[in-house]
């Protein structure tokens, strides 16, 4: 089995719609756009992170053709060849699929590490010694490897890894095999998981050969087998975008969970020890944002009187004001107001859902 250095590549995964932070985030200008958590957007925070992983000309991203050109004002330090626009949007399965066969029709043998966009991971260090800890596994093991987070409490919002026996190696990084994927377990479940002290959560990034996943491609998705070859074919040259077309044609909608994790049986946990948060909802921003005495998170000209735990985000013009109030999620802007409960913050893309229902409305989503 062959150790010699394999290249290095990372993929950022920028095609979401961010619903639940509407109405800031819209399908124009989705969350990852946005300065979530700090003076920068969360694509911008994600590509400097991996900057301390590999250098810019390794790092790419996969989005939609509307949001490529923002992404790349976003990223000007990657190259422009290097933001990729999928034909539609299908789900994480086809974004790795190709990603993979673009990178293995230069070198098979390249290491990829697929992250999402739009996470929060400020131990930068810790973060980019796992993600090459991960990869020299990947590329000795041939093996596919996803990073499970350490639970923190027993939330019910994400996917819990199982992991089985440890796997001897002498990296800075633990890893374990994979046992089980369990999919948002209710609360009781997700408590009995924590408690066997095996469960990760699934913070959906994933170290690979390219090759090798595409050998399991092969194996589980094997109508996508030819196309995934088209495009490895015509890499490069004009035929690629007709290849890649041909393969979201034939590639069907769904995770690289469900498509392939789930099936496979050399897939490997590193253990994720460094601070990570999907910030999934305007609810969770709080704990990134200055708190008053009365637990209130609050960006923008807001004055909040005898309130307690609000997050309040005032993007439009004069102030906003809240009295008397308790747990409320109030966001602002030059277009629209959202008011919810802070436990009903998941739920926003209802809203979102509706307004597009509407043809009146759909300018607003």
């Amino acid at each position: 089995m062959s150790t010699s250095p394999s290249p290095l590549c990372v993929c950022i995964m920028a095609g979401g719609k961010g619903e639940r932070f509407w109405p800031a985030s819209r399908a124009a200008r989705p969350k990852q756009l946005l300065p979530i958590a700090s003076a920068r957007s969360l694509i911008a925070e994600t590509a400097q992170r991996n900057l301390h992983v590999t250098p810019a000309e390794n790092i790419f991203v996969i989005t939609t053709h509307d949001q490529a050109p923002d992404i790349q004002k976003e990223l000007p330090e990657l190259p422009p060849h290097n933001i990729i626009a999928e034909p539609c949007g299908k789900n994480t399965a086809p974004c790795i699929g190709l990603i993979s066969a673009l990178l293995a029709a230069r070198t098979p043998e390249t290491v990829l590490a697929v992250v999402p966009a739009d996470h929060i991971i400020p131990d930068t260090a810790r973060y980019a010694q796992t993600i090459r800890d991960a990869a020299a596994v990947a590329a000795r093991e041939h093996a596919l490897l996803t990073i499970g987070i350490a639970p923190r409490s027993p939330e019910t919002g994400y996917g819990y890894i199982l992991a089985g026996d440890a796997l001897p190696t002498t990296t800075a990084t633990a890893f374990s095999r994979a046992e089980q994927f369990i999919e948002k377990p209710p609360r009781p479940r997700a408590e009995e998981l924590i408690a066997t002290g095996r469960a990760f959560w699934n913070a959906g990034m994933f170290v690979f050969r390219a090759a090798d996943m595409l050998d399991a491609f092969s194996r589980f998705i094997p109508h996508m087998h030819a196309p995934l070859q088209r495009v490895i074919q015509t890499a490069g040259s004009p035929a690629q975008s007709a290849a890649i077309a041909a393969l979201y044609d034939a590639a069907p909608a769904i995770s690289i969970d469900y498509a392939v994790m789930e099936k496979a049986h050399n897939v490997i946990v590193a253990h994720g020890v460094f601070a990570w948060d999907d910030v999934g909802s305007w609810a969770a921003v709080a704990d990134h944002w200055p708190h008053d005495a009365e637990g209130n998170a609050t960006r923008g000209d807001v004055l909040v009187l005898d309130s307690s735990g609000c997050v309040v985000q005032n993007d439009g013009a004069g102030i906003t004001a809240l009295l008397g109030v308790n747990g409320l999620v109030v966001v602002r802007t030059a277009d629209a107001v959202l008011v919810c409960p802070k436990n009903r913050a998941q739920d926003v893309k209802h809203i979102v859902q509706r307004l597009q229902q509407n043809p009146a409305w759909r300018a607003f989503t």
